[in-house]
């Protein structure tokens, strides 16, 4: 199962809690386009992304529909800010930017794991601590580099995704200008 073997890469997971979660974890489908969390909204899941992507969208005053904050990619462990794991209202949505195939825990079944299974609560916390690690250095790579680099670096890691994502969306996570990525080539 895919899922162990990235969950096992933050932390050492006993054949308990697998079995555990191999009766837990849910596969399903998803279709592009597909709402999975809507802003304001507690997420009552969690999903892990076993192919396809998602999207951030959070709120801003000066674009229309809102500014794209994050990318989730297959392998992806997928949950909103701060919503899951704290229960509280998500401040952004997260929609599929593609069909995909997901993993998916509810918050009960994640609580009831979490509450029997005390390595849960460290795999998590370091779950965690990684998206964060990732936003904080997108935070600084808008401040620190030009857009022409910011495009090379994303392009070089996610070039497929260039091919399923409207590049509006690839410039307002990017932080740059949606009038053509040709100046960038």
């Amino acid at each position: 199962m895919h899922l162990l073997v990235q969950l096992s890469g933050y932390a050492s997971a006993s054949g308990e809690l697998v079995e555990a979660l191999r009766g837990l974890v849910v596969l399903r489908s998803g279709k592009r386009g597909e709402v999975l969390v809507e802003r304001g909204k507690r997420q009552k899941v969690v999903w892990f992304l076993h192919s396809g992507s998602a999207k951030e969208v959070s709120p801003c005053e000066r674009v229309a529909g809102g500014r794209v904050s994050w990318f989730w990619f297959s392998s992806d462990f997928l949950f909103s800010f701060p919503g899951f794991f704290a229960q509280l209202p998500a401040v952004s949505s997260v929609e599929l930017v593609e069909d995909s195939v997901l993993l998916e825990l509810s918050f009960g079944d994640f609580a009831s794991l979490r509450e029997r299974f005390l390595e849960l609560g460290v795999m998590v916390e370091k779950i965690r601590a990684h998206y964060e690690k990732g936003r904080v250095a997108h935070a600084g790579d808008l401040v620190d580099l030009s857009a022409k680099e910011r495009f090379d670096k994303f392009f070089k890691l996610h070039k497929g995704l260039f091919n399923v994502v409207r590049h509006k969306d690839i410039a307002s996570f990017l932080g740059i200008r949606d009038d053509g990525f040709h100046r960038y080539w």
